[in-house]
């Protein structure tokens, strides 16, 4: 057998033109026994005929060519002590990111050469790509849990072009587990509407992190009072040690300000000032609202700082429950399904420095 399953490369479908790349980590033994590419799919095919996508008019292919043995993708890498042993006794580096399966062997190399090659001659506006591998082998990325549904830049060098990247589960995750096809099928009409397009569109927004009581003022008086006529006023608290540490307003998809309650943040009566313009801000019976399983945040003010919570307020998480009982109903995956916005608790940078200290 030797370390690759002994078969021949299942060719890739390169259709010439092709706005949409559907890119899966390896083959399946189907596809290896009839050399064919999706011989035997009961699913990728179901779920782009739901989403609207031609297969014909796509271009597919693997990461891996060659299905590796026992279906371990381990069988492509080094581990990390294995690789630290071999740059000790020879000048080979691998060009490619680590991942958490360690560092592509170089005779795995020519596979990631021929993606990238076809991906530049084709020159799709947005790739699929179905499985951590795949997500790793144009992002750098691999948990695929963190990052599917997010529209992401291709970072690679080996790429010519920033195309853009929409992660989803692997086939072989979905085929295990029913519940993910409606996932996939969520992603994959994301895919469709970007595949119009060549460029990442984000929306510009303002957000006031570090406020004077000044600021808080301006803020409501310029934004709120202004936008809770067209739309809700969205408010999130943040908890630690048994107090709220922040709460954030969003009026607007465009403009958004958190109040820090942190130790040593306010100075003087400045602290009970903030809290009395959160106060008039959620006990104002005329201003919609709205919140991510506000009944968490409601029985934390009213318990902490004795605010009611007051007026109408919509909650994102029953809203997706009713809509969709058997998917999930986190801030973080309703993020992926109906925004582009990336996993943003990963782009989260720590610091012990506060405004207090400067």
């Amino acid at each position: 057998m030797g370390e690759y399953a002994v078969n021949k490369n299942v060719a890739s479908q390169l259709t010439e033109g092709a706005r949409i790349a559907i890119v899966m980590d390896y083959p399946t033994v189907t596809e290896v026994r009839l050399n064919k590419m999706l011989a035997g799919d009961y699913i990728l095919g179901k779920v782009c005929k739901l989403a609207g996508i031609k297969l014909e008019d796509c271009m597919l292919t693997h990461v891996f060519q060659r299905r590796p043995a026992q279906e371990n993708l381990q069988n492509f890498f080094h581990k990390r002590s294995e690789y630290k042993a071999l740059c000790k006794g020879t000048e080979w580096r691998t060009p490619y990111p680590s991942s958490t399966l360690g560092f592509l062997k170089q005779e795995a190399q020519p596979h990631l050469e021929r993606l990238y090659k076809e991906i530049n001659d084709i020159k799709p506006n947005v790739i699929l790509a179905l499985g951590a591998v795949s997500l790793w082998a144009f992002t750098g990325y691999d948990k695929i849990g963190t990052y599917r549904g997010a529209l992401i830049s291709s970072n690679t060098s080996h790429i010519n072009d920033d195309i853009k990247i929409v992660p989803s589960y692997a086939l072989s995750s979905v085929a295990r587990n029913y519940a993910l096809r409606s996932i996939m099928y969520s992603d994959f009409k994301k895919a469709l509407q970007e595949s119009e397009t060549t460029d990442i569109v984000n929306i510009e927004r303002e957000l006031w992190i570090e406020p004077s009581i000044n600021d808080l003022d301006k803020f409501k008086e310029d934004f709120i009072k202004k936008d809770n006529a067209k739309q809700p006023l969205s408010f999130d608290i943040e908890t630690a040690g048994g107090r709220i540490t922040c709460i954030g307003f969003a009026p607007s998809p465009t403009h958004a300000i958190v109040v820090p309650f942190t130790y040593g943040y306010w100075k003087n009566d400045d602290e009970t000032k903030a809290w009395d313009w959160v106060r008039d801000l959620l006990e104002d019976k005329q201003i919609v609202k709205v919140a991510q399983n506000q009944s968490y945040d409601v029985s934390w003010l009213k318990y902490k700082q004795n605010i009611d919570v007051k007026g109408i307020v919509h909650d994102t998480m029953h809203a997706q429950h009713s809509l969709q009982p058997e998917m999930e109903k986190g801030l973080g995956f309703l993020g992926s399904i109906y925004t582009n916005e990336g996993a943003w608790k990963t782009l989260a940078k720590f610091s012990d420095s506060t405004k207090a200290d400067e």
